[in-house]
C-alpha cells in the first residue's frame, strides 16, 4: 500500500470517529455527489462517462463536528467541499477526491421570533420544509427558487439565490439577517448575541459567504426575515405586441412603485410551450395585507397596461404556471432527449436601457450556431434599474455544440454590458468567463480565499482558487 493511501485510510479513519455511523464511502453513494444538476453532468452521465468522485461523504450534525472535520482536512491536506441539496446547475458542488460535508443532518428551527419577524434556522433545511413550517405558523419566507422542492438554506446562501417572488421580496441576499460559519481554516464566526435590523459597524465580513459556493467555509446557520402571509391576491395576464413593449411595461410598473409579486414576460416561443399561446405575455400577481392597497394596485397596472396597447385575457396562464411551475426542467426533458436533443439555461440581468438588446442580440447570435434548435426566452426578477431574463437552448446532445452555444452565450452577454450570471452562479460552468466580468475584483477576491483557507482546500479547482504564484 503506497504512503498516500495509507494517509486516506488513516484520515478515513479520523473521519468515522468525529461522525460515526453518519459516513460513507460506498462508491454507489458516492456517485450520486458526483454531480449537481448541471445538464452537462447530466449528460455525460446519461452516456455512461466517468464522472469525478468524491473520496467520502460525512453528514454532520453539529457545529462541532463540522469544525472538527475541516480541521482534519488542514490536518491532512484532504480537499473538502460543502453540500446541501444539490441542486445547483453550474458545477459548482462536484469535486474530485474531496470530503463531502453533507449539511442536511443540520436541519432544525432554532428559533421562530413572531414579534420581530425572523427565523432562525440550521443551514440544512429544506428551504420547502422550513417554508410549510412557517405557513401552519401563518408566515412564510416567500422565497421560491426552481429548486425549492430540494435546496437547502445554505446552498441559496452560498449560490446567491433568488426566487420567484423577488420582485416583492427581494432575493436571499435581502432576507439574509445573519449567519454562522465555520471557515475553511477551521475557524468560527457566531451568530449575533442579539439580532438587528441594520449595523454600521464596519465591513460585514459574513457577507462574503453570499456566492462564495462552498470556497471560503461551512454555513452552518442563518437568520432570515419573516412575513405575514398576505392576506388578499390578485393574478392576471396581458398579451403584448411584442416582448420589448412587456419589457417597457414592467419598467412603468417598477417605477411607480406597484411591485407585484410575480411579474413574467414570456415571448411568443417561450409562451408557445408554456401555455400554447403563440403571442408575447406577461403574468402577473399581486399580493397585498391590504383590500384597498390591493384594490389601488390592481387599478395603475391595468392603466399601465390600457396605455400599453396590452390585452388583458384573464387568471389561466397564472394558475396553469402555479400548477407546473416545478416541473418545468422534466418536462423540457420529456420534449427534448427523445428527439436526440438536449439543453440548457443561462440567466442574466441588464438595466432597462441595454435589456431589449441583450434579448435581441441573445437569441440572433445563438440561434446561428450550428446545431441549436431553438432558443426561449422569459423576463423575471424585476427592480427599479432593469430586470433578468431567463433563456433556455436546446441543441443537439453534443458536448462541441454544447461548448459553442456557451462561448457565444457569453461573449454576447459581455459584450452588451449583461451581467454572465443573476442567480445560478459560477461553479466549474462559468469559471473560465469570471475574470472578463469582475476584473481586478477576483485578485482580491482571491486574496481572501487564501486568508480564509491557506492551504487551498475548500471546494478547490473553482473561480476564486489560488495560486502558489499568487501568495
Amino acid at each position: 500500500m503506497s504512503e498516500r493511501s495509507i494517509l486516506k485510510e488513516d484520515f478515513l479513519k479520523r473521519v468515522k470517529i468525529i461522525v460515526g455511523s453518519r459516513f460513507t464511502d460506498d462508491p454507489r453513494i458516492l456517485k450520486v455527489y458526483s454531480r449537481d444538476f448541471w445538464p452537462l453532468l447530466t449528460l455525460r452521465e446519461s452516456r455512461g462517462d466517468e464522472l469525478a468522485m468524491p473520496l467520502a461523504v460525512a453528514w454532520p450534525k453539529t457545529v462541532e463536528e463540522v469544525t472538527s472535520l475541516i480541521k482534519l482536512c488542514n490536518e491532512f491536506k484532504i480537499p473538502f467541499t460543502p453540500y446541501g441539496g444539490g441542486s445547483g446547475v453550474t458545477g459548482a458542488a462536484p469535486c474530485r477526491d474531496c470530503l463531502v460535508i453533507d449539511v442536511k443532518a443540520m436541519n432544525k428551527i432554532i428559533e421562530l421570533n413572531e414579534e420581530d419577524m425572523y427565523v432562525t434556522v440550521e443551514s440544512g433545511i429544506m428551504i420547502k420544509k422550513l417554508e410549510e413550517y412557517l405557513n401552519s405558523k401563518g408566515y412564510t419566507i416567500r422565497h421560491i427558487p426552481q429548486s425549492f422542492p430540494e435546496a437547502v438554506v445554505g446552498g441559496l446562501i452560498a449560490t446567491l439565490s433568488t426566487g420567484e417572488y423577488s420582485t416583492k421580496y427581494g432575493g436571499i441576499e435581502d432576507l439574509l439577517l445573519d449567519i454562522e460559519v465555520v471557515t475553511a481554516d477551521g475557524g468560527f464566526i457566531p451568530l449575533r448575541e442579539k439580532i438587528v435590523p441594520r449595523t454600521s459597524t464596519g465591513p460585514n465580513i459574513k457577507k462574503l459567504m453570499l456566492g462564495s459556493e462552498g470556497q471560503l467555509g461551512v454555513i452552518t446557520k442563518a437568520t432570515l426575515k419573516i412575513f405575514q402571509i398576505p392576506e388578499y391576491t390578485s393574478k392576471n395576464t396581458f398579451v403584448f405586441n411584442s416582448f420589448e413593449e412587456a419589457l417597457a411595461a414592467a419598467r412603468e410598473v417598477m417605477l411607480l412603485g406597484l411591485q407585484p409579486a410575480v411579474l413574467r414576460i414570456y415571448d411568443k416561443d417561450e409562451a408557445a410551450l408554456r401555455f400554447n399561446e403563440d403571442r408575447d405575455l406577461a403574468i402577473f400577481i399581486i399580493e397585498e395585507w391590504s383590500k384597498a392597497l390591493l384594490d389601488a394596485k390592481e387599478s395603475e397596472l391595468r392603466m399601465v397596461m390600457k396605455k400599453r396597447g396590452a390585452l388583458e385575457i384573464g387568471e389561466e396562464y397564472v394558475d396553469s404556471w402555479l400548477k407546473k411551475r416545478f416541473d418545468v426542467i422534466s418536462d423540457v426533458v420529456k420534449l427534448v432527449v427523445p428527439l436526440g436533443l438536449w439543453f440548457d439555461t443561462i440567466e442574466t440581468a441588464a438595466t432597462w436601457s441595454i435589456l431589449p438588446k441583450v434579448y435581441r442580440e441573445f437569441k440572433r447570435e445563438v440561434k446561428m450556431i450550428k446545431g441549436v434548435n431553438s432558443v426561449l426566452a422569459h423576463a423575471s426578477h424585476f427592480y427599479s434599474t432593469g430586470g433578468c431574463i431567463y433563456f433556455t437552448i436546446v441543441f443537439e446532445a453534443n458536448e462541441e455544440v454544447y461548448w459553442r452555444v456557451w462561448e457565444k452565450a457569453m461573449d454576447t452577454l459581455i459584450k452588451n454590458g449583461a451581467t454572465i450570471s443573476h442567480h445560478h452562479g459560477i461553479g466549474l460552468l462559468r469559471k473560465k468567463w469570471i475574470e472578463r466580468e469582475l476584473g481586478e475584483s477576483l485578485k482580491y477576491l482571491k486574496k481572501i480565499k487564501r486568508l480564509f483557507d491557506p492551504n487551498n482546500i475548500s471546494n478547490p479547482g473553482k473561480f476564486m482558487e489560488w495560486e502558489s504564484s499568487e501568495a
